[in-house]
């Protein structure tokens, strides 16, 4: 693969992260999101993000390839060696998404148990692990201080979403009033049973 085929799969694979990151920000973690108007928005806030966040690796990536043409050549095996870590786990976990999205709920919750859950329990492992792979063989300390740059962004990206979603979100609505205004309360429910025991003595 030349350089520009590197940086491509690398940039969609972080782009497709940063989607995921923003599906788990705004599902799961609460019950009173509606999810109907909330996933389109969820993967296209959690792709914005990673891709703000990414910004600034990539054009120090771009002006030192043109500072150094030289470099381009380290870049690229940076890059070979993040994709032979991040694209197995990648196309897994894709694998795992696609079954959820088609199968009955009892495969998407052996899906999720079995592959997505673990998946982002190792998905910051997996990341660093890429990290390390390219460090060690760029033998470039640019090269490779802008490789652990790029992943300490991409791991930013679900905390930054965790804390701004709370925040901005209309769909996480507060059931509350509708609690209240259903649900009986504890001096009604003590009122009614004297009256259901008087009953009994009738």
């Amino acid at each position: 693969m030349n350089a520009a085929t590197v940086a491509s799969a690398l940039l969609v694979l972080a782009l497709l992260d940063g989607a995921f990151c923003g599906f788990r920000s705004a599902h799961g973690r609460d019950g009173r999101v509606l999810r109907p108007g909330a996933v389109l928005r969820s993967h296209v806030q959690g792709g914005l993000t990673a891709a703000a966040v990414l910004a600034p690796v990539v054009v120090g990536a771009s002006l030192d390839v043109v500072a150094r043409p030289a470099a381009l050549a380290a870049y690229e095996r940076a890059g070979t060696a993040m994709l032979a870590v991040y694209v197995p786990y990648a196309v897994v976990v894709l694998l795992a998404v696609a079954a959820y999205a088609v199968l009955d709920w009892r495969h998407r919750f052996l899906a999720t148990a079995v592959v997505l859950g673990p998946g982002t329990f190792l998905r910051p492992a997996v990341a660093v692990v890429g990290a390390l792979l390219a460090v060690r063989v760029a033998s470039d300390a640019r090269v490779a201080t802008l490789a652990v740059a790029a992943v300490v962004a991409v791991l930013v990206v679900e905390p930054i979403l965790d804390r701004g979603w709370r925040r901005r979100a209309p769909e996480l609505e507060l059931l509350e009033p509708l609690t209240a205004a259903t649900a009986p309360t504890r001096s009604g429910a003590a009122s009614r049973r004297p009256g259901r025991a008087s009953d009994g003595h009738r």
